[in-house]
Formats: structure tokens, C-alpha cells, sequence
């Protein structure tokens, strides 16, 4: 018995041709072989029009975890470097996750069993924060943690892949959209990939992904997803395996009936339904724990002058060590402290300023 195939929601813009069955035979022929339901999502990612312009604009795909979501991506990636020359920008949330991605891509890229295939790369850059695959056919593909600021200088950008889409901002969003307007292609593609937003996590603009894809889809919008609907996590009977097999495409596959078992032992109720079966909690859709109210915050926004009084800075890190950022207050004689954001930015791409 293996994970449905077909996912509880699926919704596809209409397609005349699709590049999926070929970047499907290329994949396998240097790296696996996909699975049914990765296939099909690649076929929609690829799905052509009668002019033969790629039709998927904005795609969604939420999937639990360990599931294989990131083959769909590769898949993806791959065959838009070699086949179609695209310039692309995989981002993710932590930088560990945005490694990952580009060295399971290098390894297909630097395999000497496939010369044809080492031969069309032009150079691989390793630096950290930098990490990127140049071929000489004009892909590229860059690979990033996300901040504000790490998408200025990617230019012709026409696949932006946002990876960990759950942790995904309107900041980071602002930033880096903007790298697609100077595409030299036709085609534009934006595909969002994750898990169903946690407690704590921003989530808004992967939840805001799906409510657009779910109430007014577009004709260039897609989404594929995976999972139980309940108001709570009350109603979901989490030790129903049928319910395991529904959400998780991979089990039989890569995914051992057993694990899961010990993940429902293990696992709060909350977290097994948003983990494991791809819950999105209704509960969590307007939560937002600030330390302090939005307006009040705004409400001490200043164009004053800098005061004289005592200077203090202070550095934090993002939790995962993927951004920095330095700011600094002045307290004056009298009067409340000024406080001021002076730089953000990816720790990958040099911080000087920490040693000044």
C-alpha cells in the first residue's frame, strides 16, 4: 500500500502541451526516477498553452514533510537549466536548507558517470551566501537564504523557487519580486513549496498564496496539496491510518507506516495534524503575538535629528544564524530614547560592520 497519488486539493490552470513528460525522462536518466505524484505536479509546473508559453504563473505546492517535495523542485530546475537556459533564484528560510538544495543539485551536475551532462557547466560557485551553477547554454541558478536583501543584484530572473514558503515574509517578498520584471523570456514562474504554517512562524504570505488559489483562482495560478480539513484538531482521528495514506503521497515509499506511528505516539495532536497530515489550522489563520501593537510602534516614528546623549548598538541574530542585524539607540538628557534599524542583512554575505 503506498500514499494517494492524487492530492486532496488540486487546482491547474487547462494546458494544450506540457514539458513534464520530458523533464520527467531527463531527471530519471541522471538521477531517479519520480514518483507518480511528483511527475504530475511537474506536468502542471510545465503545462503549456496553444502559444507555447509556459501557463503556470504562480504554483503552491503543500505537501508533509519528508514526502519528496524538493525532487519536484530539482526536477524542475534541471530540466529549465539544460533544456530552456533559464536564470533562477531558489530561496530559502535557513541557510542549511538553501546548501542542501544546491548540493543535491551539484552532485547531478558534477557526476563523471554523465560527462555530457559535467561538460555543459560552465563554472560552480561555492562561496558561502553565493552558492550558484553557471552553464554555458546561459542557465543559472542561484541559490539563497531569504533577507531583504538577498535578491538586489539578481537580474533576468525568470523562476524564482521559494522553498520553505511557510517562513516566507512580505519583505522578503518586496525584494526580491522585482528580479522577475527584468526577465528576458516570456516566462515568468513563481513556486511557492512547504508545510502548513506552525505557531510562531509568519506565514502570511504562503497562507495568503493558498486562500487566493482556493477562493479566486487566476488563470495562471496552480496549487497542489495534500491534507485533512478540520476546524480543530480535535476532529481528526490522528491514529486513522487511511488518514496517513491520504496526506502523504511517500508512505510505502520513503516513509515507514511504523515512523508514522511513533510520530502520532510522539507528537502533540497539533503538531501530528500540521506536521504530518498538512492540517492547515483555521485556528492560526489572523494570529499574530507581537511585543508590542503595530500602531503604538508606528506611533513613535520620528524625523527629527539624531540627539546627543548616550549611544549604545546592539546585534541580533535570526534564529537559524541566516541574518543579522545591527541597530542602534541614543538616550538623550531628557526626553524618551531614540532607537534606529541601521543595517540588515544575510550573515553569508560579509557583516564588517560587526567588527567596527
Amino acid at each position: 500500500m503506498i500514499g494517494a497519488q492524487s492530492p486532496r486539493i488540486s487546482i491547474q490552470p487547462k494546458r494544450k502541451s506540457s514539458d513534464g513528460d520530458d523533464a520527467g525522462l531527463l531527471f530519471s536518466a541522471y538521477a531517479y526516477k519520480l514518483d507518480e505524484w511528483q511527475a504530475a505536479t511537474l506536468a502542471c509546473w510545465l503545462g503549456k498553452d496553444a502559444a507555447g508559453q509556459y501557463n503556470v504563473m504562480s504554483a503552491g505546492l503543500s505537501v508533509p514533510r519528508q514526502n519528496g517535495k524538493n525532487s519536484c523542485l530539482e526536477a524542475r530546475e534541471f530540466f529549465g537549466l539544460i533544456v530552456n537556459g533559464e536564470k533562477i533564484l531558489h530561496t530559502a528560510h535557513q541557510v542549511r536548507t538553501s546548501k542542501k538544495s544546491f548540493r543535491r543539485l551539484v552532485q547531478i551536475f558534477t557526476d563523471k558517470r554523465h560527462p555530457e551532462i559535467t561538460a555543459l557547466v560552465k563554472q560552480i560557485r561555492y562561496t558561502n551566501g553565493e552558492e550558484a551553477i553557471e552553464l554555458h547554454n546561459g542557465g543559472h541558478i542561484e541559490f539563497s537564504a531569504r533577507s531583504r536583501q538577498a535578491a538586489r543584484g539578481f537580474d533576468g530572473i525568470s523562476l524564482i523557487v521559494y522553498d520553505e514558503a511557510q517562513e516566507l515574509t512580505d519583505d522578503q517578498v518586496d525584494a526580491i519580486m522585482a528580479t522577475l520584471a527584468a526577465s528576458a523570456t516570456g516566462n515568468r514562474q513563481i513556486i511557492y513549496t512547504g508545510t502548513p504554517p506552525y505557531p510562531g512562524c509568519p506565514g502570511n504570505v504562503f497562507r495568503r498564496r493558498r486562500e487566493i488559489s482556493l477562493k479566486d483562482a487566476g488563470p495562471h495560478d496552480a496549487w497542489h496539496e495534500w491534507s485533512v480539513e478540520a476546524a480543530s484538531a480535535d476532529e481528526i482521528n490522528i491514529t486513522d491510518r487511511a488518514l496517513w495514506y491520504e496526506t502523504n503521497p511517500a508512505l510505502g515509499l520513503r516513509l515507514s507506516e511504523d515512523f508514522t506511528a511513533e510520530e502520532c505516539r510522539t507528537m502533540s495532536a497539533d503538531g501530528f495534524c500540521r506536521e504530518r497530515l498538512g492540517w492547515w489550522s483555521p485556528a492560526l489563520a489572523e494570529r499574530e503575538d507581537k511585543a508590542l501593537p503595530a500602531a503604538e510602534w508606528a506611533a513613535c516614528a520620528s524625523t527629527a535629528p539624531k540627539p546627543n546623549g548616550k549611544t549604545a548598538y546592539g546585534v541580533k541574530f535570526t534564529a537559524d544564524g541566516s541574518e543579522v542585524v545591527l541597530a542602534g539607540a541614543v538616550i538623550p538628557p531628557d526626553g524618551p530614547a531614540r532607537i534606529s534599524l541601521i543595517d540588515r542583512r544575510p550573515t553569508g554575505h560579509g557583516t564588517r560592520w560587526l567588527a567596527e
